[in-house]
């Protein structure tokens, strides 16, 4: 059964707070791929949680474009539905109770009912705005009231269209940003009041719908990406356009197993990044160019972290979307084109947040699966530009470039330095794949050899990755439980096995095969400790690590993405399969806590649909899929390269059978399975056991 876009609750993975994350997501209705989503603000008074699933107050619909808590929301807007006079600019008086129980968050659809008015009020999205619907019983006439943070430009085109023009700049580079919005009703507007900043919209009925479009580029723009159709119309489109995507995985026998945080994760892939490009008058692709305050042609898109994306959601998509996968690899282009480097966390422009510049395996995923042939070399010339060119702001590219270039490792007068190193070199592995695959032998070979640098940070003698200074010498008083200052978010423990690119030579340092499997074991097997270390208080991560108890695994965070696989390296690769049954049991649950950490912009959502299929892509930019176990006992996944259907079948899948006795891919036998393997194949068998075939008898 392909998945019911009315099943999907978006509150899943919203119970949250500064200190603890069960997602950190917020409750999304919106277009896929959206240039804003919309969600109901329960608290104006908790910064980036706006909203909480069980707060059973309503003040309004947030137009937003907060990609994380960590992030924070810009461009925003906050519409709240009244009947009758307010006469306080506070949001407290202009707020109702709702109840949740009661209320609809779809994807594509959201309604609320206002029980202080009496007021229904529904939102459709669109792919630039929306369509908002209220209804009341009540005489009295509808108000809206809109309030922003940002500098607020009001100006009433005519009798029922209004335009906005939210001003304020971008957090880190300081550029200018006007979001433009147009409101068109369907009755005339019988008054517009000031509310100190705020404005009141009030209209001649009790009932009515207003068309919302926005724009980054012009009050025109804007209009013309109102929407078409009316609510039902716009509806129906949206649910269209969600099954388009939500369609390609197909469910056929899910056995005892419930489908629902399936489903959502699904629904989570298809957010981010978010659409930053519009169509002008004659159908051409333009989009604001935030450095230069122009209007550029091409595709533009923004919203994500590729510290996060890249191990899991980019190369989902590229299985899943490969048409998508390539007009947002486009749109990274061009940040590239007009600032002189490759993006490392868009929103809306770059923040310069998290190490690496790992946008690097999203290129060599999509080269080496031959996704993006004509943008081949044009993107080796960008890699090599963003890794050698030092940004003198620190924001754009590779922290500490000149240092690590001249002594192969970041030192530790750098905050994160290990991390940094560590994703330094798989980015120098990905841009030797790619200069080997354009035929530039040389190039390949001094990048494939830099590519080994995390060498020279393991410390045999602790058996850790470890922070040098610029002499050589390791940091005193070390300790692998320790947090933060040379690891970003992690410890030694999780950070040294950060070595996606090389994993026999990570064997090779840590000892060998007895030893690598000795670190896998007892790091899972270790009491989940933290020290807080560099950050000197305990931080959501060390919580909720701590709380899922699963040793020092840390799922809950992306550095531990692929700890599970690594066991597929070992003498004992069954062990893979174990890990991922129970994480997945225990820490992925169907509702508001729905999973063990941050839901950032997909990545954990496409973990576990990875996990959900039974393979998994170790090391974006080789193509090749560890084999894990699934959950159901038939899903489909349409193959977007080839357009064929994958059908992968669990055999045996009861739920105390943990092991997987063996793989099969069109009847051959596989341990790992290529790419190009994927494309041809028709059928994935995995035959489960109770016991792993090295313990039974012969």
């Amino acid at each position: 059964m392909k998945t019911i876009i009315e099943n999907i609750d978006t509150r899943y993975g919203t119970e949250n707070s500064p200190h603890f994350s069960n997602g950190n997501a917020l409750p999304y209705t919106g277009y896929p791929f959206g240039m804003n989503y919309f969600v109901p603000q329960t608290s104006h008074t908790d910064g980036a949680w706006f909203f909480h699933p069980t707060t059973p107050t309503f003040q309004g619909i947030r137009l937003t474009h907060q990609p994380s808590p960590w992030i924070g929301d810009f461009s925003w807007l906050l519409v709240t539905p009244v009947i009758g006079e307010i006469s306080q600019a506070d949001i407290l008086h202009r707020q109702s109770s709702y109840r949740p129980e009661e209320a609809t968050f779809q994807p594509h659809y959201l309604k609320i009912d206002s029980l202080r008015y009496s007021l229904t009020t529904e939102l459709t999205p669109t792919l630039y705005g929306a369509v908002m619907r209220c209804q009341s019983p009540s005489q009295e006439p509808l108000r809206l009231l809109l309030h922003s943070k940002a500098e607020i430009r009001f100006t009433q085109k005519d009798k029922r269209t209004i335009l906005l023009e939210l001003k304020e700049e971008t957090q880190t580079t300081k550029q200018a940003l006007v979001l433009h919005v147009a409101l068109a009703f369907d009755q005339e507007i019988q008054s517009v009041q000031s509310l100190e900043e705020d404005f009141s919209l009030t209209l001649d009925k009790s009932n009515g719908e207003v068309k919302i479009a926005t724009s980054f580029i012009s009050s025109d723009q804007a209009f013309r990406n109102l929407p078409s159709h009316d609510f039902e119309q716009s509806k129906e489109k949206t649910k269209e356009a969600w099954e388009n995507y939500l369609h390609r995985l197909e469910i056929v026998d899910q056995g005892k197993e419930d489908r629902r945080m399936f489903d959502h994760a699904l629904y989570r892939l298809f957010l981010f990044p978010q659409t930053f490009y519009e169509r002008d008058a004659d159908g051409r692709e333009i989009h604001f160019d935030l450095k230069h305050q122009a209007v550029r042609p091409g595709k533009a898109f923004t919203n994500t972290g590729f510290w996060d994306s890249f191990r899991t959601n980019f190369p989902l998509l590229g299985l899943l979307a490969p048409e998508k996968y390539r007009d947002m690899l486009e749109g990274f282009y061009t940040v590239y084109q007009e600032t002189g480097y490759l993006p490392k966390w868009l929103a809306p422009d770059e923040r310069g947040m998290m190490p690496g510049t790992l946008i690097d395996g999203v290129i060599a995923d999509g080269a080496i699966k031959g996704l993006i042939p004509d943008l081949e070399e044009d993107f080796l010339t960008a890699m090599l530009q963003t890794a050698t060119k030092a940004d003198p702001k620190g924001i754009y590219g590779r922290h500490g470039a000149a240092e690590y270039q001249h002594l192969g490792y970041l030192p530790s007068s750098h905050h994160e330095s290990v991390s940094h190193t560590l994703d330094y070199c798989y980015s120098d592995f990905c841009i030797a794949t790619l200069a080997d695959r354009l035929g530039k032998p040389d190039l390949a070979q001094d990048y494939f050899q830099s590519a080994q640098n995390f060498r020279q940070l393991f410390d045999a003698e602790q058996g850790y990755m470890r922070a040098k200074d610029e002499k050589g010498n390791w940091r005193p008083e070390f300790s692998p439980y320790s947090w933060g200052l040379d690891y970003a978010e992690c410890s030694a423990i999780q950070s040294s096995l950060g070595v996606l690119h090389d994993i026999e030579g990570l064997k090779e340092l840590l000892g060998g095969e007895e030893k690598f499997l000795a670190y896998l074991t007892k790091l899972c097997n270790d009491h989940p400790r933290f020290e807080t270390g560099g950050y000197g208080f305990e931080i959501h991560e060390m919580s909720e690590m701590a709380a899922a108890n699963f040793g020092q695994l840390a799922i809950s965070n992306q550095p531990s993405f692929h700890i599970p696989y690594l066991f597929r390296y070992s003498r004992h690769p069954e062990f893979t399969s174990l890990l991922l049954k129970g994480i997945r049991s225990q820490t992925f649950q169907a509702g508001v806590a729905a999973f063990p950490g941050d839901e950032d912009n997909g990545s954990m959502a496409a973990w576990y649909i990875w996990s959900v299929l039974g393979f998994y892509p170790t090391c974006p930019g080789k193509p090749v899929y560890d084999v894990g176990i699934p959950v159901f006992n038939h899903i489909r996944i349409r193959l977007g390269q080839t357009g064929h259907w994958l059908d992968i079948q669990a055999h045996q899948n009861y739920p105390h059978f943990s092991f997987v006795d063996k793989v099969l891919l069109d009847g051959e036998s596989v341990h790992q399975i290529s790419h190009n393997q994927l494309l041809e194949s028709r059928q994935l068998d995995f035959h489960l056991s109770w016991l792993p075939a090295s313990h039974r008898p012969s």
